[in-house]
């Protein structure tokens, strides 16, 4: 048996942005503006699938941000009335086509195609006990395994809904799933909640979503967050949703969402990130208070926090950096050297509003060590 070991950087990862519709003629455009919306989750490649009225399945995927993968053409040949889609930011699994999303496979209980946010903490057992037993990989991402687990054979002759939860029963970590048959539109969110998903309506039709900011943007009315450890099966039928486990869970979702990942017009566990950014910033100036000139945010994930400690302090909120906005999230590329250099191209500071001044800045720390104290700078 391989070595289990994870050796992968210490800073967060397994972000993705994940989207579905079900019952909506413009599904592939309605997806494509999903993940329009969904873009600072992942910016390495995008994919969009579909299924018509007879159930076949219509992929596209490419490598890069999704108005660069999706045209009007290839929207249009993206035929049917149900969507899945995904943006990638790779955590598992090199950056190459071969791993972009969603995964569409075929075998004897018909078709199923997976969107997958997060990562599977048992990924390297499970894909060797898979292999062991003749299963082949096309792709080096931990979402292929659920693809495979749900292919296997089960002893019931039980439903489809038991042997979904045979399958996800076998996945420990975090993630939120997408998935589509040539029925239904499934949506699943991890027992503990790390990874938000949330439900909406669309007209007669549902979306699932990553980030309720998706849902604005296409005129849908939120409805809930899928709850931790739930999975809702949407088709004919209407939403149903069933527990993973009948005993209850701990749940632990990731703050990290609102701290830096999610877009500040997202509602995320109930709450507004925009507000909740907001007052981490008034906690920070009843904590640290400091004697400064101005109060500058490093844009964008500190604007927010730069707000709340101006609000509470009373110091001044300047915008010293200029953004450029045609660089992409820096947090999201795959190399250490190409976020540094990103970071240098996207901000530029407006050196008048900080010379000769007491400056508090305010940003995020991505690596683990502890966070710092807010700082004076002269």
């Amino acid at each position: 048996m391989p070595n289990m070991s994870d050796d992968r950087q210490d800073y967060p990862k397994h972000y993705c942005g994940v989207f579905g519709i079900w019952g909506n003629p413009d599904a592939a455009s309605l997806t494509y503006y999903g993940l329009f919306a969904l873009q600072h989750r992942g910016q390495e490649s995008a994919g969009i699938v579909t299924c018509d009225e007879t159930k076949e399945f219509h992929t596209y995927r490419g490598m890069g941000l999704v108005s660069q993968v999706f045209s009007g053409d290839v929207l249009s040949r993206l035929k049917g009335d149900m969507a899945i889609g995904h943006t990638r930011y790779s955590t598992t699994g090199s950056s190459e086509m071969s791993n972009a999303q969603p995964l569409t496979v075929d075998f004897y209980k018909g078709r199923v195609a997976i969107a997958h946010n997060g990562n599977l903490t048992n990924a390297s057992r499970l894909r060797w006990e898979l292999e062991q037993n003749g299963s082949i990989f096309q792709t080096t991402v931990d979402s292929e395994i659920i693809l495979h687990l749900l292919a296997q054979p089960i002893d019931s002759e039980s439903r489809e809904q038991t042997n979904l939860i045979s399958a996800l029963r076998k996945i420990e970590g975090a993630f939120s799933l997408v998935l589509m048959t040539g029925d239904a539109l499934i949506g699943v969110r991890d027992p503990q909640g790390f990874r938000p998903l949330s439900l909406a309506k669309v007209g007669d039709g549902w979306a699932l979503s990553s980030e309720t900011c998706a849902f604005d943007l296409i005129q849908a009315e939120y409805v809930r967050d899928i709850e931790p450890g739930e999975v809702i099966i949407i088709d004919k039928k209407g939403p149903r949703s069933f527990k993973l486990y009948n005993e209850p869970q701990r749940e632990a979702f990731c703050i990290f969402e609102h701290v830096y990942f999610a877009r500040p017009d997202s509602q995320i566990g109930g709450r507004s990130v925009y507000n909740t950014r907001v007052e981490m910033g008034r906690q920070l100036a009843r904590e640290f208070p400091i004697d400064a000139d101005i109060v500058v945010p490093i844009p964008d994930s500190g604007n927010c926090a730069a707000l709340g400690y101006c609000l509470e302090s009373g110091i001044p909120y300047e915008m010293a950096f200029v953004r450029n906005h045609y660089v992409g999230r820096s947090f999201l590329q795959p190399s250490q050297l190409i976020r540094d250099f990103n970071v240098r191209v996207k901000l530029n500071l407006v050196k008048d509003l900080v010379r000769g001044k007491r400056v508090i800045m305010s940003t995020i720390q991505l690596s683990g060590a502890p966070p710092a104290k807010p700082t004076s700078i002269t």
